[in-house]
């Protein structure tokens, strides 16, 4: 059971007609943080030694009566009750009764203080963002039922499959509390291309109410082709969204948007049913390279704007919309949680950019950002102007994914951010919108403004295949990019059968749904897993798996392969039995050209999660090294790591490589893996 949550009000408050700031510190707060049906609900105010009378006031809306702040309805419908001071604490205490509490009703309260001089003032303040405090009232997620085709003449796809509370609440619950005619013309009637955020409701997680946000459709060309459509929601100044990862860890920073993709490909694609993979294990490969990218959750939709749950004889309608894929705004709450330098961030689009951070330099102008693409356009400039200007490093890992995971859609100048260290005076790019991926027949021809400019020159090519090379022995193989597709293909499934799974309880929801064939564009109906050659989820994974295959030998045989790189060397064991002592020989080194340097490395990888286990963290993987040394001048053939603390039952990879006179790095040796055993 959650502590009940504190909410401390505004320093600044109303008092009578005057604003001004409050004495002492004003606390608010509820218990229990999110009752049951028929509990009653104590409400407990610190509001300062000067109050001599206050007064609760609550509303109660109604599932399916949502009651926005422009309503009549806002300002008029409120229920009073005195508040009691209590001597022992001095706070001001009030219960709203066992009945109000219904299943699924939103209860707001405000708090109004009075003081013997005759001035009053509220908590929160009427000029607040959000000018009211609220819990929701749930008894839990209840089961659900649907087929995949009702109607169908295929038994197997009319018959209905209940999905169980727990599945159903496999991942984080996200509650949007709205009017029934906002959250359809929102994602369907009004077809607004705009960036406003016209409509207005509530969000619940974890027992919060976040009352008043904004949102609206997200996306672009496609906003409205999809049928289940993207949502982008916009939270109020001084009450950001405290969001948790897959693994119910908070992030460091809260959000002040947040934006839901839909895990729903486009159909003409035909890879529909991959539910969000393509895009979580890619922003999850750019971050794992180095190249700071959004970080990614899933969670359980619901919207609540009608008075019905569920409708018996209409599996479309009701509050269950099955699952999303949360997406990091890129902005100055991103640099802030990857502990990137407060610079100027710009959302790329066709050439141009649109400011999303003003950095510690305050240039509001564009300035920085045009004479950049002015200069690199202009061409004619030298290697040194390229390595002051780009982060050259950081652009080697982000071309690296993209041609990974085939994110070639970029060529038309977008789906990327530039960042400039406000510091240095260098650009550095960050990826965007990678649905489009997975698959050589998506869109794009991967040709974004650096990989003419850059990379043939000589001296860059060779450190990108460096760079590409090592990625390719450390992240994007048939080892490491396989276990984390399988990690967060565990997430989707859990320990149960996948035709009771979650994956499966959105596809019953939406691969049918009327919306996916009225909607036009890249909408339809039956388009689940036609890509997959099992025709289900778990063939989805097993195409993204043998992608990864044939990506490596593209990458290999045409990106890479250079008859002059060193050969890769053999590592012997050479330490003591209990690993206490990590001792190696290594093989003669061999190359065209003499050697230059070597390198060692070692680095923890989790072992498969257990079947049907939730993981609570995310695992580890081998491109981050627990240790690794510099590169070393002169080649040993025989090497000792340095003591290092290391623990009992983990697996360990400790890997060599070598560099000649030209610069070429050989690929990483083989691993070897063990167990430390005490």
């Amino acid at each position: 059971m959650p502590s009940p949550r504190q909410f401390c009000s505004s320093l600044i408050v109303i008092i009578g007609a005057s604003l001004v700031h409050a004495a002492e510190p004003i606390s608010v707060k509820h218990s229990p943080l999110q009752p049951h049906s028929g509990q009653a609900v104590e409400i407990r105010a610190a509001l300062g030694q000067k109050i001599t009378a206050a007064t609760l006031q609550y509303q109660i809306v109604e599932p399916g009566n949502y009651i926005e702040l422009k309503d009549p309805a806002y300002k008029t419908k409120w229920t009073q009750l005195i508040m009691s001071r209590r001597d022992d604490t001095a706070d001001y205490v009030a219960t709203v009764p066992a009945d109000v509490q219904k299943h699924r009703r939103l209860i707001r309260y405000r708090i109004k203080g009075d003081e013997s001089s005759g001035k009053w003032f509220t908590v929160p303040a009427t000029n607040d963002s959000q000018p009211n405090f609220a819990w929701f009232v749930y008894d839990g997620v209840p089961p659900w039922k649907g087929a995949i085709e009702p109607g169908s003449s295929d038994p197997i796809r009319s018959k209905p499959t209940e999905f169980t509370s727990t599945v159903l609440q496999r991942f984080p619950v996200y509650h949007l509390i709205s009017k029934k005619s906002a959250a359809e013309d929102a994602t369907w009637n009004e077809r607004y291309a705009g960036h406003e955020y016209k409509w207005e409701g509530a969000m619940v997680y974890d027992g919060k109410v976040y009352d008043h946000i904004g949102f609206r459709a997200r996306g672009g060309t496609w906003r409205y082709a999809m049928g289940k459509n993207m949502w982008k929601f916009a939270f109020n100044k001084g009450h950001e969204f405290e969001a948790r990862d897959n693994y119910g860890q908070p992030y460091n920073v809260a959000w002040s948007k947040l934006n839901l993709g839909a895990c729903i490909q486009q159909g003409q694609y035909g890879h529909r049913g991959e539910q969000g993979m393509f895009e979580a294990v890619g922003f999850k490969l750019f971050n794992l390279a180095g190249v700071e990218a959004s970080k990614t959750h899933w969670v359980h939709l619901r919207v609540i704007n009608s008075a019905d749950e569920a409708n018996p004889t209409n599996q479309f309608a009701g509050d269950f919309w099955g699952l999303y894929l949360a997406v990091e705004e890129m902005g100055g709450r991103f640099l802030k949680e990857h502990q990137l330098p407060n610079g100027n961030l710009f959302k790329m689009e066709n050439g141009a950019g649109e400011l999303k951070n003003v950095g510690s330099s305050g240039i509001t102008n564009k300035q920085d950002l045009n004479e950049f693409l002015a200069s690199y356009s202009r061409g004619n400039l030298s290697d040194d102007w390229w390595r002051k200007h780009l982060d050259l490093p950081r652009y080697y890992g982000y071309r690296s994914i993209i041609e990974g995971i085939h994110h070639y859609d970029v060529g038309q100048g977008k789906n990327y951010f530039y960042l400039l260290d406000p510091e240095k005076r260098r650009w550095s790019v960050h990826p965007w919108d990678l649905d489009l991926t997975w698959a050589n027949t998506m869109y794009g021809d991967g040709d974004e403004p650096f990989k003419s400019r850059v990379l043939l020159r000589a001296a860059f090519r060779l450190e990108y295949q460096n760079r590409l090379r090592e990625i390719r022995d450390l992240l994007f193989n048939t080892n490491q990019t396989w276990a984390l597709i399988d990690e967060f293909a565990h997430m989707l499934t859990g320990g149960v059968g996948e035709s009771s799974s979650f994956v499966a309880a959105d596809r019953v929801r939406w691969d049918y749904d009327p919306v996916m064939a009225n909607a036009g564009g890249n909408a339809g109906q039956g388009a689940f897993y036609r890509a997959s050659p099992t025709r289900d989820f778990a063939g989805m994974v097993q195409l993204m798996k043998a992608f990864v295959r044939k990506r490596s030998t593209y990458i290999d045989t045409l990106l890479v392969k250079d008859a002059l790189i060193p050969e890769t060397p053999k590592l012997k064991w050479a330490g003591s039995r209990d690993f206490s002592k990590l001792a190696f020989d290594i093989s003669d080194y061999r190359g065209s050209n003499s050697s230059a340097a070597m390198q060692w490395r070692i680095a923890e990888v989790s072992p498969q999660s257990e079947p049907g286990s939730k993981a609570v963290a995310p695992k580890k993987y081998e491109i981050n090294p627990l240790w690794q040394s510099p590169e070393l001048p002169m080649f040993e053939q025989q090497y000792m790591l340095p003591a290092l603390s290391l623990r009992a039952g983990s697996n360990y990879r400790v890997r060599t490589r070598v560099k000649d006179q030209t610069g070429r790095w050989s690929h990483w040796s083989a691993p070897f893996e063990f167990v430390r055993t005490k």
